[in-house]
């Protein structure tokens, strides 16, 4: 790392724009974090230019202004196709799961399994006007936060599952708002491809340090 400083000093002026980033404050149980496969995100050092969204307490709120111009227009589309999303059971879930991850010529792994005892887990699926299953989200809850593990939509479905994943993100977002979740996390913002960062962009996630306190 030294050698490519040396060699491109531009590299140290990103590194420290990096490390000024605004910094989010999140505080987890040990239990709750070892209860899940992206549990090394919680150890306690600082995690640099993570994906963070501040949950709105309202649908007002998240889309308002300017900067959600692309995203209310995506939301008419949907609305005008007839596309509905939902909070639902696991098992309602893991039925739009299959149907999804079939078109996409794959099957459910692991990360869809029935939640355990220590995974407390918030289910959404959104579905076109004849009631078939396009997209597929979920979000793993610490109080304060959540973790968005799963946003998948199916390929075969276009342009409906297009509109689908912004009206999933949104229905996701407003109901966790809603009911106390402060922050939603991806992340590293760092690893993301170009078209997922410009996704992100959209929604109104932005680059945050996060400090994690294990409680």
């Amino acid at each position: 790392m030294l050698r490519s400083v040396a060699r491109r000093p531009a590299i140290l002026r990103v590194l420290a724009a990096i490390w000024q980033l605004p910094v989010t404050d999140l505080r987890v149980r040990q239990a709750d974090a070892d209860a899940w496969w992206f549990g090394h995100w919680f150890r306690p050092r600082r995690r640099l230019a993570w994906a963070v969204l501040d949950l709105p307490a309202a649908e007002e709120h998240y889309l308002v202004g300017r900067p959600r111009q692309a995203l209310r227009t995506n939301l008419r589309h949907a609305r005008a196709r007839g596309v509905t999303s939902s909070r639902v059971t696991y098992d309602t879930w893991f039925e739009a799961v299959s149907t999804v991850m079939r078109a996409r010529g794959d099957k459910p792994g692991p990360e869809q399994d029935r939640p355990g005892p220590e995974q407390q887990v918030a289910y959404y699926v959104t579905r076109d006007a004849r009631g078939t299953a396009l997209a597929f989200a979920g979000a793993a809850l610490f109080g304060q936060f959540a973790v968005l593990f799963a946003l998948v939509s199916s390929p075969d479905r276009q342009p409906d599952a297009s509109w689908a994943r912004y009206q999933l993100h949104t229905s996701l977002v407003c109901d966790l708002g809603s009911s106390g979740v402060e922050h939603l996390i991806t992340g590293s913002a760092l690893r993301e491809s170009a078209g997922q960062q410009y996704f992100q962009h959209l929604l109104g996630y932005r680059p945050r340090n996060l400090r994690v306190e294990m409680i």
